[in-house]
């Protein structure tokens, strides 16, 4: 096998792209990709990423349904999460046991702290894992910095299929170490423009989408002040780990209304049940990128038969919490 050497990357805020004319590739892009392909090529993923089959599941919303059939097998068993204030356990699988050459970045001047590292069952291109604090053995439980640090490298990229995603703790995480997902979807989908309905200031709502949840958009952020973005979205979640509720998010770039390119970035909250226990990875599980609208089918029956109508339900039934919470969060920010 030969050996990933991981790179030490540093940035400056005139890095941050804000704005997408032109679809391209950034040096943390190549960078990323190239590491990427390397740990792919050389057998330290699981699988080669294969993605099935793929396909637009009729109907109204469009959901971008992908077969992958080498995760739903060769996937690591997820961790049995009982609690959203689970304590980290350093008798389980965490994120200071991978070896040296899943970690392909190392933002922390060679610490070993804040880094990249692949994710070894992929579900898409260039799927990695962004590690904040890891030596710290911090929970899934998101912290500000973290926030911070996503948001930086998001706005690296030169990309708009970059996306990053987290599963919070008792909302499908499945390793309870501090973890961010990064990868790259070359589809254009809804939320990068769907309508949203104001709540109050700064803070939006999915009004017509079956997976209701709160948007926060950088555009509406005099100057897109990076550090009140931040503290704005932290604010909203520390309020949901604060009263116990499980939560996802999702980072996308968007297109401002009647724009051509991409100007925005968008940030969206999902407050949904609690699920605990290991979870089912058999079919359809209604994490953070599915919500998203990037359907996870790791069987081929349900690839086949599932339809609109389902996915609906099971969204709308997640984050059915959201309709209990929304007067709630409106009365607190205002």
């Amino acid at each position: 096998m030969a050996e990933l050497t991981s790179k030490i990357f540093n940035y400056k805020q005139e890095d941050f792209i804000f704005e997408i004319k032109e679809p391209g590739e950034s040096e943390f892009d190549r960078l990323l990709i190239e590491k990427w392909k390397h740990a792919e090529d050389n057998n330290i993923l699981r699988y080669k990423l294969v993605i099935n089959k793929e396909k637009r599941l009729s109907g109204k919303y469009n959901f971008l349904m992908q077969l992958n059939l080498d995760r739903a097998q060769n996937r690591r068993t997820p961790e049995n999460i009982t609690s959203i204030k689970q304590p980290f356990d350093p008798t389980r699988f965490n994120f200071t046991k991978i070896p040296e050459e899943e970690i392909i970045i190392d933002l922390s001047n060679g610490q070993g702290n804040d880094v990249i590292a692949v994710n070894i069952s992929p579900f898409a291109y260039g799927h990695v894992l962004f590690l904040s604090d890891r030596l710290k053995c911090l929970p899934q439980v998101l912290t500000k910095r973290s926030l911070a640090q996503i948001i930086q490298l998001f706005l690296l990229s030169k990309s708009p299929y970059l996306r990053a995603v987290f599963n919070g703790l008792c909302a499908y995480a499945s390793v309870n170490h501090l973890h961010w997902h990064f990868y790259y979807l070359k589809h254009e989908m809804l939320l990068e423009e769907i309508e949203l309905e104001c709540l109050t200031n700064q803070v939006y709502i999915l009004k017509d989408y079956p997976a209701r949840g709160f948007c926060l958009k950088l555009s509406s952020f005099p100057d897109k002040n990076l550090e009140n973005f931040v503290k704005k979205i932290f604010f909203i979640v520390e309020w949901l780990q604060n009263n116990e509720v499980a939560h996802n998010i999702a980072i996308t770039r968007a297109k401002s209304p009647g724009q051509a390119f991409y100007d925005d970035v968008r940030v969206y909250i999902w407050a949904t049940k609690i699920n605990t226990g290991i979870k089912d990875t058999s079919a359809f599980v209604p994490a953070v990128s599915e919500s998203f609208g990037l359907l996870c089918i790791r069987n081929q029956e349900a690839y086949e038969t599932l339809t609109e109508e389902e996915v609906i339900k099971c969204l709308e039934e997640v984050t059915e919490p959201f309709h209990a919470l929304c007067p709630k969060l409106k009365a607190l920010l205002n």
